[in-house]
């Protein structure tokens, strides 16, 4: 897919369109036609497999932990360069907390956290991500841990 016309509200519909298939829908066969066989996935937790099979994981186990698993996008940069066009996402995700995630057993408690994502595409597939996402707040959210901050304090 040659994606080098396309204008922001391209990428961003595209965006709408790709994060529905894959974590509203969850169709993960359409990580094969959305992710590059050599994806470098940066944000994959440790022990994973590495491209389009360790993105596979995170999002089946993302929707079996969290059935109602919501993302959506509040805001979306994108710079075009020589090594493809590079994606900011800014985003919001929701859930509530239904099966064992990462060990941590279901407390039944919904969350909404934020993150930012760094996607870069090469001929309409994404070929390298990272994300940083504020897991803190979820987890304190989930009821796992307790805030490390106090609203009393200055």
């Amino acid at each position: 897919m040659d994606t080098s016309g396309w204008t922001t509200a391209d990428w961003k519909d595209f965006f709408v369109k790709w994060e529905e298939e894959q974590y509203h829908k969850g169709n993960l066969d359409k990580i094969d036609e959305l992710y590059s066989p050599d994806l470098v996935d940066h944000h994959l937790p440790p022990g994973y497999p590495t491209g389009n099979d360790g993105k596979r994981r995170l999002v089946r186990e993302l929707l079996h932990a969290f059935p109602d698993f919501h993302i959506t996008m509040d805001d979306l940069i994108v710079e075009k360069t020589d090594n493809g066009e590079m994606v900011v996402e800014r985003f919001t995700i929701r859930g509530t907390h239904q099966e064992t995630y990462r060990g941590i057993p279901a407390t039944r408690k919904p969350f909404e956290t934020h993150g930012i994502s760094i996607c870069r595409f090469k001929e309409g597939l994404e070929v390298e991500h990272w994300a940083v996402i504020d897991e803190l707040e979820m987890l304190e959210q989930l009821g796992v841990i307790e805030s490390p901050y106090s609203e009393e304090e200055s």
